[in-house]
């Protein structure tokens, strides 16, 4: 299968550009950065590699913890993922292509320190749910086609090469590692290699569309997280990251997405028979640091 990948050079999407083309699928690469061999997001470029594709994987987007929130940093985010994705959708639209598959984040369902998410859940009423909310409904030209248009809902993503990881481990093998404020937010991960899989799985069953949650089956919480990366590493991780802090780096409305946390589990994935690499997070952790 021809697959237009947009994020081709992000952290997910060059893992993922790996895999497909491993499962003998040929990729046909999407990038703000200029490389050879990669298309822009020009207009004709996009026209003129949807003209190859049998589908479409969207994975592109601003990144969301990166900057203090501010105005121009949240339009920023908008722009790169709802009005990125309608216009995408429109193309795919046009062109009547199988596929049609995109990220979407977790933060959908806004902040919560105890109730378990399913995707079933209503959406939260914060700023990265709307987003969120937005950037799913922006697919609507392609459905509205005919197209299978699928989202996953992405929690924080463990894998080699970037991510949450690549932020955690110098404090951590400094020793110097722990919670984010109180601990007991959830956390709700995926191994990179089990996101890729559950992406391939829903492109090639065209049986599958709507919401899926790409979390493992076991959130676990934030004082659990720091706690086991601590032992993998074989350092100490009793130093929390005050919720003062958190707040003064990025600001209140981004630290309080971090600090709440969400206990999100993968219905759909297990309803499909989607079977993890990584159900845990020691799993997941040993696999990418021993």
């Amino acid at each position: 299968m021809n697959v237009l990948l947009t994020g081709a050079t992000g952290f997910i999407g060059s893992h993922l550009s790996r895999r497909l083309e491993h499962a003998g699928h040929q990729v046909v690469p999407v990038s703000r950065a200029k490389l050879p061999g990669y298309l822009s997001w020009a207009e004709e470029d996009l026209m003129r590699g949807l003209d190859h594709a049998d589908a479409v994987i969207h994975l592109a987007g601003e990144k969301v913890f990166d900057h203090r929130w501010n105005a121009r940093h949240k339009a920023a985010m908008r722009e790169s993922r709802v009005t990125t994705t309608r216009r995408l959708a429109e193309l795919v639209a046009e062109r009547e292509r199988d596929a049609l598959l995109t990220a979407s984040a977790v933060c959908y369902y806004g902040p919560s320190q105890q109730q378990e998410l399913g995707e079933n859940s209503p959406p939260g009423d914060d700023f990265l749910s709307h987003l969120c909310r937005d950037w799913e409904e922006a697919t609507a030209p392609a459905a509205e086609a005919g197209v299978r248009v699928a989202s996953v809902r992405i929690g924080p993503v463990w894998g080699k090469g970037g991510g949450v990881l690549a932020k955690m481990l110098p404090s951590f093998r400094l020793g110097l590692g722990g919670p984010v404020g109180s601990g007991e937010q959830w956390v709700s991960w995926i191994h990179m290699d089990d996101l890729c899989s559950l992406f391939l799985q829903l492109l090639e069953n065209p049986e599958l569309s709507g919401v899926f949650n790409g979390t493992a089956p076991r959130p676990v919480r934030m004082k659990e997280l720091a706690e086991t990366l601590g032992d993998v590493l074989g350092r100490p991780a009793k130093l929390a990251l005050p919720a003062p802090v958190l707040r003064a780096t990025l600001g209140d409305e981004a630290a309080e997405v971090l600090l709440q946390g969400q206990h999100v589990v993968p219905r759909r994935a297990e309803e499909i028979g989607f079977e993890f690499q990584y159900p845990t997070l020691r799993r997941a952790l040993e696999n990418l640091l021993c």
